[in-house]
């Protein structure tokens, strides 16, 4: 059962629901969680009890650090002392939590780098890949408790008293599986608050979860078969067909992404829980770096506030930055902190998505990309000075957006391929080998109907249209709530048969294969 299929959003919920508006007020909150775990079995089984570890550790180190109180210190090196030790607390809980997900996910990976390390120096070991069963989910309800922890470290949340509770928050099912990455102070209110679900909550929920279907069933899931047949049947193309794949592939993760992200929200909201956006428009930024403010916003925020800022404000890369400005001036210094972060940031991002050179790749790609973009920033704005251009203007709106999606879909080509030499090679082709009539002639490879195409077209104009009013700031949905009662009905059954009638079902299409759901 994935987030798309007809069992979660028509059997699933509904019983969740029923159960929630039945249950006791004091103890709605058990139903939810009763919901994660069972979600979480359908995917997972036994491999349940990873979740029940991370909650169990985390609720361990944050009773830890909230009974560590500097006010028990009666002088300043008794404070010092016990900050220190706050610290150490802090970091175990971070290990123990990482170790789990190191283990299961990145034990073959790692010990493969280091095997072939070794052999360079003349040590030859015999290293089997071990594989490990790896829980869904588990790289998402990871950084939540570790957020929690750091929160609680930085008395921005108090610790939950009752562990089922916390246990809730690192299962909460329409979350698990692909996020967004919450932060206990966001939803905890309204995770435990208990409400009764009122019919706004209710209607415009489904309303969500219906635009996500839209995307998904009918929009990335017509597209995942072409993109499966360029990037894995092996078959050489020639460069305008690795164009159209790469440009395919691009808007099949968005659509993919964001429409089962839709339909995460849409629960969240039948339940009162408000969850936090994590996309916002990402084709109409102005740059790589605003790209990624735009997409998948939560694990950025993540990596910026617990990884960027922390080491960009450490002692040591104060100390380090001082004696760099010493050696080579101020402006080389003021880049020097932020880059060293900035690669932190993106090597982690890398990692994040999965034990494969692709993903590394990936992560060391926008981290170039945006490193340039630092370094030209002063050197843009001299020019349009220059020449009286402003971000309004025609010309760079357009240019901007030119070279963005060119960065995005280079990016997801290489994300999407199954190692960087099939994205080298690819790219090379696209260069040097654009031949658009083997691509008219490649068509009938890529299992797409005319029907398909029609459907995929209009579709994304539809999309286009939306994410142009929201970046103007108009909502469709509350337009529409605006209507006359039989016209809003009238949209809403449309939306419904539409998905009925031009989603992809059938032999080809897996509901289960939600893209993001293997990070």
């Amino acid at each position: 059962m994935s987030y798309n299929a007809i069992q979660y959003f028509a059997v699933f919920l509904p019983v969740v629901i029923l159960l929630y508006q039945l249950m006791h007020k004091r103890y709605r909150w058990v139903v939810l969680l009763g919901a994660g775990y069972v979600f979480f079995c359908m995917f997972s089984g036994y491999l349940v009890v990873y979740n029940i570890a991370v909650v169990i550790v985390t609720y361990i180190f944050a009773y830890l650090l909230e009974n560590i109180s500097v006010k028990n210190g009666k002088n300043p090196a008794g404070k010092k002392k016990l900050k220190t030790r706050k610290k150490l607390i802090l970091a175990a809980g971070i290990i123990m939590n990482l170790s789990i997900l190191i283990v299961l996910k990145y034990t073959g990976f790692f010990g493969t780098i280091g095997a072939a390390v070794l052999s360079k120096f003349g040590v030859e070991t015999e290293f089997e890949p071990v594989r490990f069963l790896i829980p869904i989910g588990i790289s998402y309800y990871t950084l939540q408790s570790i957020s929690y922890l750091v929160d609680i470290y930085r008395n921005a949340v108090k610790k939950q008293d009752n562990i089922a509770k916390l246990a809730l928050y690192l299962s909460f099912f329409p979350t698990i599986v692909e996020g967004p990455i919450t932060r206990y102070g966001q939803i905890s209110d309204a995770l435990y608050s208990n409400e009764s679900i009122s019919y706004n909550n209710l209607t415009e929920g489904y309303k969500r979860i219906l635009w996500g279907l839209f995307k998904k069933v009918v929009l990335a899931d017509h597209m995942v078969i072409g993109v499966n047949r360029i990037f894995d049947s092996g078959v050489q193309y020639g460069g305008a067909v690795y164009v159209y794949g790469a440009v395919l592939c691009t808007l099949q993760l968005y659509m993919d992404f964001a429409g089962t992200i839709d339909i995460i929200i849409g629960t969240g909201r039948i339940f009162g829980i408000v969850l936090p956006e994590n996309f916002k428009q990402p084709f109409f930024a102005k740059n790589a770096g605003d790209f990624w403010h735009r997409w998948h916003i939560t694990l950025g925020t993540f990596f910026k506030d617990y990884i960027f800022f922390p080491i960009s404000f450490s002692k040591p890369m104060g100390k380090t930055a001082k004696k760099v400005k010493k050696l080579f001036g101020m402006r080389i210094s003021k880049l020097f902190v932020p880059t060293i972060a900035l690669f932190c940031v993106w090597i982690c991002n890398g990692l994040w998505h999965g034990p494969q050179e692709t993903y590394i790749f990936y992560g060391m790609y926008y981290f170039v990309i945006i490193l340039i973009e630092n370094c030209m920033e002063r050197t843009v704005t001299v020019f349009m000075e220059k020449h009286r251009l402003t971000d309004l203007s025609v010309g760079i709106r357009m240019f901007r957006f030119v070279k963005l999606f060119v960065i995005v879909v280079v990016g997801e080509m290489f994300f999407r391929a199954e190692t960087i030499s099939q994205g080298m090679n690819m790219l090379k082709i696209m260069i040097t080998d654009f031949d658009f009539m083997n691509f008219i002639h490649s068509l009938a490879d890529f299992v797409l109907e005319p029907y398909d195409y029609l459907i995929i077209l209009i579709g994304m104009i539809i999309v286009l249209i939306v994410d142009i009013l929201n970046e103007k700031h108009i909502s469709v949905i509350q337009r529409i709530n605006q209507c006359p009662k039989t016209v809003r009905w009238a949209i809403w059954y449309a939306s419904i048969f539409i998905i009925i009638i031009f989603g992809a079902y059938g032999p080809g299409f897996d509901t289960v294969a939600m893209m993001y759901a293997a990070f």
